[in-house]
């Protein structure tokens, strides 16, 4: 019984420093310079999108990928996670798939995003700034 009571007291204890130190989380990394960001913002008040938002992405994906597949929103049972750097003016700087699936996808993938215009860069307070924006995409 004692053993129990001891436990619950250091779980709470844990959890009230790990929810302190998220909080307390800095909104951005340093990396030095990557194709003129020095600071890399993870946590942007609002985050880089495509011009005209998600739905436009997506039809613009379908549009122009040349595999027979179809993205969409929902996370299916085959998907992608697309991770992008942006930089203040909406150029994408790094392109990264982090969940692949085949080779001929992934690279004709790549070849769509290559040709994404120019992105709406992300906001920290009232300025644009470098940052990462990671896009779910799901496979039908």
């Amino acid at each position: 019984m004692k053993t129990n009571f001891f436990a619950i007291v250091v779980l709470m204890i844990l959890s009230s420093f790990v929810s302190v130190s998220a909080q307390n989380r800095l909104p951005y990394v340093l990396r030095g310079d990557v194709a003129g960001c020095d600071t890399v913002y993870t946590l942007p008040n609002q985050k880089a999108e495509f011009p005209g938002g998600m739905q436009a992405m997506y039809d613009f994906l379908n549009d122009n990928i040349k595999n027979n597949v179809n993205f969409v929103p929902a996370m299916s049972s085959r998907r992608v996670l697309l991770k992008m750097l942006v930089d203040s003016e909406g150029a994408i700087v790094e392109t990264k798939l982090m969940m692949p699936t085949s080779t001929s996808l992934d690279d004709d993938l790549l070849r769509v995003v290559s040709t994404f215009p120019d992105m709406v860069p992300a906001r920290y307070g009232n300025r644009e700034v470098c940052s990462y924006l990671i896009i779910p995409l799901g496979i039908e």
